[in-house]
């Protein structure tokens, strides 16, 4: 079967411009499309220009493990199935291990009285460990809430948790905290790097939260909405230095449980309807995710009403290496942007007080 058309050229500033393409855009295929045919067609075209022993980034890697445990040893067989399987393999046990490391800190918090909500990549873990064999994930992004973020640090500093030195945490939305040996947590004060008021006692996000049981320890997993956003939010600034996200997002949108209206009000929030539109118009038009037609084209309307704030998407979502030297530069003076406007927001919200009453799940 020949290679698949390449995408067809988008120009600044049409969404379609911060697409994947190339060997990206094949992963994500083999990773993402239904038809498994198809998938396993877009793997092997990938692997005709990539050597799969020698020639792989990390965050190919990654993409990798979710490809080999979708795909079928009837589509995919001998050499490539055997490096697959033994790279699956490789990065399952080193999740595991890392994983099992932080489950002391977990206990600790607890023993504490401190609630805890697992988010990002370790979510889909904490509603089923076999996730884990098609999602790596080493480390624990940990959200407690704000009142409990000063007591969560003593407590797991007492017991050996170290990392990021002496910071000043109102400045802080979260420290990365690594022990236990192999263990690594990021411990979060706030969910989103677009910081808001409604996060300084966050009710609302741990009201429409789910508790589960996590390397033997109750945890609460944010609702399939919030969990596309955040994905969204967090995965659409970061010029795809992994792409485990898309891959999140897109069973997030087939299992349909995406309360669309209030995806997209709190896409609207957080002023990352651009973010949404350039993501999910990837999933929709090039990988057939079936977003709600509606809803895509609310979303890509929103997008374009700033124009800064669209320049400023599309900048920090295209991928990095398929940036020009200009781009690059647009890419880090927007990135200087978002970063000024969340030390401003945290500087707000840190002088703003917890409700005394806010909703426990």
């Amino acid at each position: 079967m020949p290679p698949p058309a390449p995408l067809p050229a988008a120009r600044f500033p049409a969404y379609g411009w911060a697409w994947p393409r190339g060997g990206l855009h094949q992963l994500l295929e083999a990773a993402i499309l239904a038809d498994l045919g198809r998938a396993a067609d877009s793997f092997r075209h990938w692997r005709a220009s990539h050597d799969l022993a020698h020639d792989v980034a990390f965050a190919e890697q990654r993409l990798l493990v979710a490809i080999s445990a979708r795909l079928p040893t009837g589509l995919l067989s001998g050499p490539e199935r055997a490096l697959l399987s033994g790279l699956e393999r490789m990065l399952w046990s080193h999740s595991t291990v890392a994983l099992r490391a932080a489950a002391p800190a977990l206990a600790l918090l607890r023993e504490a009285g401190i609630e805890m909500m697992v988010f990002k990549g370790a979510a889909r873990s904490a509603i089923d460990m076999r996730a884990l064999r098609g999602r790596y994930a080493s480390e624990i992004d940990l959200l407690v809430r704000r009142r409990d973020f000063p007591r969560a640090l003593d407590v797991l500093a007492a017991a050996g948790w170290t990392g990021g030195g002496h910071p000043r945490l109102d400045r802080l939305t979260g420290i990365n905290l690594k022990g236990g040996g192999r263990g690594e947590i990021d411990l979060h004060k706030y969910p989103y790097h677009q910081a808001l008021a409604a996060d300084v006692d966050g009710a609302d996000l741990w009201a429409r939260s789910s508790e589960h049981v996590f390397l033997g320890h109750m945890v609460r997993v944010p609702s399939p909405t919030d969990r596309l956003v955040m994905a969204i939010a967090h995965g659409g600034i970061d010029a795809h230095r992994h792409s485990d996200w898309l891959v999140d997002a897109a069973l997030l949108v087939r299992e349909g449980d995406v309360a669309w209206e209030l995806f997209e009000r709190l896409c609207r929030e957080r002023g990352v309807l651009a973010h949404a539109a350039i993501a999910l118009g990837y999933l929709h038009h090039r990988l057939a995710v079936p977003v709600p037609a509606s809803v895509l084209a609310r979303l890509e309307s929103g997008g374009q009403r700033s124009t800064l704030h669209l320049w400023g998407a599309l900048l920090q979502a295209r991928p990095k290496r398929e940036h020009s030297p200009l781009s690059a530069l647009g890419r880090g003076v927007a990135r200087g942007f978002r970063q000024v406007a969340r030390a401003r927001s945290l500087a707000r919200m840190e002088q703003t007080p917890a409700r005394e009453n806010s909703a426990r799940p």
